[in-house]
């Protein structure tokens, strides 16, 4: 069959234009989602400042990160209703929920069993929380008593591991525990210091800080081992961040200390 010059010339102008259009496509092509074209967040949406609800809707600075990760993938960010913490590694190695689980994870050789992470986008420490009018100074102090830790947390296997003779109470929310806390119910709260620090200055300001400790955690999302494409995606569109300073930019909006990871 033959070909006229005028056609062959329209069809090399559709492939070429057909070319850049998946170029330009999302840089989210080829990995798994659970709702196409959108990145689906699992999170407890209790740990500000990191993330919580305001008017029903998620605020804080992980989502303000997911959401700048997201449109530089070109997808649509939806936050899943608030789950609780020790569901969320069960759910991204399940698969089907959730594409990536953001919620003040700990990267743990024992997590890292179940599912994988994204590059560590913020350094942590435990810290124990008191009430003001208490006479405890420092963790070993609460040795034998009841204290309370969010459930899953590394906070509750610090506890666990490191105050002799105590019961460990676990609470689904840190703020369930710090109401806990103030009626009584336990002695101390052990859980992140970013996010004790954020508490006690702003919300629970009869409690107080007695004592950081230093386990040089580091924070990561959780994806499905299955889905590495989405791993990799997120880890570029996250390096590209840092690298640009809008990660720093953001990290600033919560943060009045300069971010460690850089």
């Amino acid at each position: 069959m033959k070909v006229s010059k005028k056609a062959l010339v329209i069809m090399l102008s559709l492939v070429v234009a057909l070319s850049v259009a998946l170029v330009g496509c999302s840089s989210s092509s080829g990995s798994k989602l659970v709702t196409e074209g959108k990145l689906t967040i699992g999170s407890d949406c209790d740990y500000p400042p990191f993330i919580s609800l305001e008017n029903g809707k998620p605020v804080g600075f992980e989502y303000d990160l997911m959401k700048l990760i997201a449109d530089d993938l070109g997808l649509e960010l939806v936050y899943l209703p608030p789950q609780n913490f020790d569901t969320l590694i069960p759910s991204i190695n399940a698969g089907g929920k959730m594409d990536l689980a953001v919620s003040s994870l700990t990267i743990t050789d024992e997590r890292k069993a179940l599912v994988d992470f994204c590059l560590p986008y913020f350094d942590s420490n435990q810290a124990v929380v008191t009430m003001k009018s208490s006479d405890y100074a420092k963790a070993s102090d609460l040795a034998g008593k009841v204290v309370g830790a969010q459930s899953g947390t590394t906070g509750e296997a610090w506890a666990k591991e490191n105050l002799a003779g105590s019961t460990v109470k676990p609470f689904n929310q840190t703020s369930e525990g710090l109401t806990a806390l103030q009626a009584g119910e336990i002695e101390a709260m052990i859980f992140d210091e970013p996010v004790a620090s954020d508490r006690v200055a702003n919300t629970f300001t009869d409690c107080h800080i007695i004592q950081v400790i230093p386990t040089g955690e580091q924070y990561g999302f959780a994806v499905s081992k299955e889905n590495p494409k989405l791993r990799d995606q997120v880890n570029a569109s996250l390096q590209k961040l840092i690298d640009n300073g809008t990660y720093a930019d953001a990290f600033a909006k919560y943060f009045d200390f300069e971010p460690t990871i850089k």
